[in-house]
């Protein structure tokens, strides 16, 4: 080791994962001097995209009149102060700064490490230095900076999470290059920006993979001291669980209203309809016994349509019960296996199979093993008959972190992405003879318990997710 020279075994797999964590700018030069990797913060200083620069070598990036060797020799024999290169820019300025080289020492596939500790932000980029540092770094904010020509001159951690993108890719890209999917008609960044185009509180739906995350958006231009436009900016906000309890909150009001209306008027139509039902019991008779079959039969039509109100009427009134819930320790286990051999009937008839898969010493949860019954028993009955006829029906239930799940999966034609976010929603049925209020009825039960109930499709087959807080 001489100077600020180190020779070291150097493995490119943590080279490239190191270099993006350090806070300057960075290259890696291999033997010829061509670069192998460099981190953003270098490109920011040079104003090189991440794929333009792969392209460089070390003439390309420090203004030398020696070659790569004769220059690297030379960096290793000032033993007294830090060498010095100057820094080329895309713009063609040229920025002095102090060098760390650390070299490897496989002479054959010699590779070069250059740390800049000088240059821990581009330069000349004052107008939002500031603005980065005490906004960027500590909130939870995507950000995206554009300079003057609409590329990206800086974006946040949290913007690339949420676009789904790494930040040495994006870096002195234009948007419609960096972002995939982020064209001026579709997505919500765009070059307009910069003609003072700007938006506030917008909001906006964005697709990261099948991932839907819905985003507030602001955006404005930046200016100089002179009031010049010198770029732009945009700062969202994931509020997709804000929306997800915007919807439950809404859902839950409707639920208790429907509630209410069922306990004040249950008993205003139960008391007719017992009457209804007690005579058409006694016309039923007297018909069977005059051997007036036809009519008969009209009469056995109108009790089981009697009984589908009265049904109604108690799924109206279980929404109103809330404080009903008979709390006590639960094995959920048991509470399956109770319900199996139910559940393994209705199967057997529809020509289904049933799969039950379990992990040992699940814990305890806090709840009412009655109302349990009930939710599983309507999502098998739902998998059983949304299968037609065949298939394979799979229960699942395993400890995961603070919860017992629940997973109720069949092998059936699966359920529309357009229809999925409404099949919580009360008289919302793709049957022909459905109320509509079994599974809100399921996830008012399952919300009461303080767990949360949820559906995922992959366009064939349906699976339901149960989580109960364990004890």
């Amino acid at each position: 080791m001489s100077g600020h020279s180190f020779q070291i075994e150097i493995n490119m797999d943590q080279m490239k994962h190191q270099l993006h964590k350090v806070p300057f700018a960075a290259v890696f030069l291999d033997k010829e001097g061509k670069v192998v990797e460099a981190n953003s913060i270098l490109l920011q200083a040079t104003g090189h995209t991440y794929e333009g620069i792969k392209e460089k070598n070390f003439y390309d990036l420090f203004v030398v009149k020696e070659n790569f060797s004769f220059w690297l020799d030379y960096c290793n024999s000032e033993s007294d102060s830090m060498p010095r290169g100057l820094l080329r820019l895309h713009s063609g300025e040229t920025c002095m700064c102090d060098l760390i080289i650390c070299s490897d020492n496989n002479q054959e596939i010699a590779r070069h490490c250059f740390l800049l500790p000088t240059i821990q932000q581009a330069p000349a980029q004052s107008l939002w230095t500031n603005f980065y540092t005490q906004v960027v770094k500590d909130a939870n904010l995507g950000i995206i900076i554009l300079d003057e020509y609409a590329r990206i001159a800086e974006i946040s951690e949290t913007a690339c999470r949420i676009l789904g993108v790494e930040k040495q890719y994006v870096i002195n890209q234009m948007i419609e290059d960096a972002i995939p999917g982020m064209k001026e008609n579709q997505g919500f960044i765009s070059s307009a920006v910069l003609k003072g185009v700007s938006v506030s509180d917008k909001a906006y739906s964005w697709f990261n993979g099948n991932q839907r995350i819905e985003l507030i958006v602001d955006s404005d231009v930046l200016r100089d001291a002179n009031g010049q436009i010198k770029g732009g900016y945009y700062i969202f906000k994931d509020v997709t669980n804000m929306h997800s309890l915007a919807d439950k909150i809404e859902r839950s009001d409707r639920l208790a209203m429907i509630g209410q209306i069922a306990a004040g008027t249950a008993h205003e139509i139960r008391n007719p309809l017992t009457s209804i039902n007690g005579f058409l019991q006694m016309m039923r008779k007297s018909l069977a016994e005059a051997g007036m079959e036809k009519e008969k039969g009209y009469t056995d039509i109108m009790l089981v349509e009697i009984k589908r109100i009265n049904d109604l009427v108690s799924e109206f009134l279980l929404l109103s019960k809330q404080k009903e819930i008979q709390y006590k320790l639960v094995d959920i286990e048991q509470v399956c296996m109770e319900i199996l051999p139910i559940v393994e009937n209705e199967a057997l008839l529809r020509g289904v199979e049933v799969v039950m898969e379990k992990r040992s010493s699940l814990p305890m949860i806090m709840g009412d093993s009655e109302l349990l019954k009930q939710v599983f028993l309507n999502i098998t009955k739902n998998g059983i008959e949304a299968m037609g006829g065949r298939g394979i029906l799979t229960v699942r239930i395993f400890h995961t972190g603070s919860h017992v799940e629940i997973t109720i999966s069949d092998t059936g034609q699966g359920i529309p992405p357009y229809l999925a976010d409404k099949i919580f929603e009360p008289f919302f049925t793709t049957k022909e003879e459905g109320t509509g209020l079994g599974l809100p009825v399921c996830q008012k039960i399952i919300h009461d318990m303080g767990g949360s109930i949820r559906v995922s499709s992959k366009g064939y087959g349906t699976t339901f997710h149960i989580l109960l807080p364990s004890c």
